[in-house]
């Protein structure tokens, strides 16, 4: 027996940009075969069907529209879901719109709204409910599919990109790189006696120190620029459309903007400073090549006395 308290939908149906709001009414929408005709039944089972092929939330939005255009015609659909910042457009948004805020149990799915030229009557946003059932258990899946992805990209601490994440950027970019022939720059950032700070401060303090320096970086970073923090006090950034000089700018940029940064813990103004190997893609490298040379270059800078930027220099 199904649990109505399960599955239900907040709908709202506004006519216009200048009319009242014609209805706000909770919904419990549990699906009955024997309110099906054979061919409203055959669609339904089909749409349930070709939802659960997909996990990207996109082409699942779109197999649903496909699918109630056979039934409905309305203009275009808007799904947005603020926990992801997804703001989905499918087809044309247009005056009329019937929107439905979704859940299953606690969780919030978002709202998705239907737009069209026309009103939409009591029998088609019944209609709507029916499909939309069909919809949120899918669309559930993939969202919950979608934040695993995300999370095993992230570094918990700091809330960028982690190590794996890193690995395959930097595969795709160089692949890109070589195949376009574009520049590609890696610059890899070590916070210079870091060990310090935590055997001196405690490891809250080092956590701080981390989360302030990335704070610091974003600030002085272009948009284009990657960040992924790839080990304990160790940052790399992949720089597309960048040559040896334009990667050196950004690091000495960033250094500078480090050793001027008020990094304060407990109330206690710390001192930091960051050393800095850039490198640059040859024609023949590959990404672990890419790496070794920036890794290289940041060694160089810590035997030369810290707090400074060398790029790699080819032999």
């Amino acid at each position: 027996m199904s649990d109505k308290s399960e599955h239900s939908m907040a709908i709202h149906t506004i006519t216009g940009r200048n009319e009242p709001q014609a209805k706000t009414t909770e919904h419990e929408s549990i699906a009955n075969v024997a309110d099906f005709d054979i061919p409203e039944l055959q669609r339904t089972l089909k749409l349930a069907g070709l939802l659960q092929t997909s996990l990207e939330i996109e082409s699942i939005l779109q197999y649903f529209v496909d699918s109630v255009r056979e039934t409905i015609q309305f203009g275009g659909i808007q799904y947005e879901y603020d926990a992801m910042d997804l703001d989905i457009k499918l087809g044309k948004i247009e005056r009329h719109s019937c929107a439905y805020r979704l859940r299953i149990a606690s969780d919030g799915l978002g709202e998705l709204k239907f737009t069209r030229n026309k009103r939409f009557s009591e029998t088609e946003m019944e209609q709507l409910e029916n499909f939309i059932f069909h919809l949120v258990y899918p669309l559930r899946n993939a969202i919950k599919y979608q934040k695993a992805l995300i999370s095993a990209q992230m570094d918990s601490l700091t809330g960028i990109n982690n190590r794996a994440s890193m690995d395959r950027c930097l595969d795709r970019e160089v692949e890109l790189s070589h195949r376009h022939d574009n520049n590609l720059s890696l610059l890899i950032v070590d916070i210079d006696h870091f060990k310090q700070v935590n055997d001196s401060l405690g490891h809250s303090a080092g956590d701080t120190v981390l989360k302030t320096l990335v704070a610091c970086i974003k600030e002085t970073m272009r948009n284009s620029d990657m960040l992924f923090r790839y080990g304990g006090e160790e940052f790399a950034l992949v720089l597309s459309g960048t040559d040896m000089d334009g990667a050196r700018q950004v690091g000495e940029r960033i250094r500078a903007a480090v050793q001027a940064y008020p990094f304060v813990y407990n109330g206690k103004d710390l001192e930091l400073s960051v050393s800095i190997g850039a490198a640059f893609l040859g024609r023949r490298d590959s990404a672990a090549r890419l790496f070794n040379k920036a890794d290289a270059a940041l060694y160089q800078a810590k035997k030369a006395g810290r707090n400074q930027v060398h790029s790699y220099a080819e032999r």
